[in-house]
């Protein structure tokens, strides 16, 4: 009988299985599923644009042929947005190599290399260096084109197959959200956590100036304005 209860309580006091975090494994192209990896590597684009592409000549590829946001369509097919993100995690490039992708000289112009490398970041970096780049695009504003997986109709019946994002909102879904274009995101540990612990600064809410007095005054925005404000989201098949 003791024999049997301490048997009964050391598998109820059993220890959960640790999270096994995949951004340890030395092939980083591995944090992307099986399924779209495979995929991409039997895809025209892939073999013709980023096959044979290294460090610098990838940069020619992502200026010139990604133009918008996206994982895969309705039929898996992966984007090219995907594919040269699959590339740069077979790529591996150093970390002065994404910070010259970032502050690029031509900064306005290649957004969605930017958006490239954060994304790199946010599966590659520890939750350290992810909270302290990011904070530095927390006002970018800057508009991205964003592929739905489905195409729905408007009001004229007319198909949409592309939606308006902003780059602060991606970054946001890049904190908060799981899965984004199709990708399991890793765990991050939590910033107050990291604050507590002096590893990482707080976070800045940068508001406007007539935000500010509206807030200091105790008034609420009206609808009217609220209305205004959010008739900035629209949707549209053109950047």
């Amino acid at each position: 009988m003791p024999f049997e209860e301490t048997k009964k309580t050391s598998v109820y006091y059993k220890k959960q299985a640790s999270y096994h975090d995949k951004r340890t494994t030395t092939n980083l192209s591995h944090l992307i599923e099986p399924i779209i990896r495979h995929r991409i590597l039997d895809s025209i684009f892939y073999k013709q644009y980023l096959y044979l592409t290294n460090e610098a000549t990838i940069l020619t590829v992502i200026t010139e042929q990604v133009k918008y946001v996206g994982g895969v369509d309705s039929i898996g097919r992966p984007s090219p947005f995907l594919q040269s993100l699959f590339r740069m995690l077979e790529l591996a490039p150093s970390k002065e190599i994404i910070d010259v992708y970032l502050h690029q000289l031509k900064f306005n112009e290649f957004k969605y290399l930017v958006v490239l490398t954060l994304l790199y970041i946010r599966l590659t970096f520890t939750s350290e260096e992810i909270y302290t780049i990011f904070d530095k695009f927390s006002q970018d504003f800057r508009k991205l084109k964003f592929k739905l997986k489905n195409s729905h109709f408007d009001s004229r019946r007319l198909p949409i197959f592309y939606k308006i994002i902003y780059m602060d909102e991606f970054i946001d879904d890049l904190l908060i959200k799981d899965r984004v274009v199709d990708l399991t995101l890793p765990r991050l540990i939590p910033r107050l956590l990291l604050v507590e612990r002096g590893l990482v600064a707080p976070r800045q809410y940068f508001l406007d100036k007539e935000t500010r007095s509206e807030t200091v005054i105790g008034q609420r925005v009206s609808p009217h304005q609220e209305d205004d404000n959010n008739s900035d989201i629209y949707e549209s098949d053109s950047d």
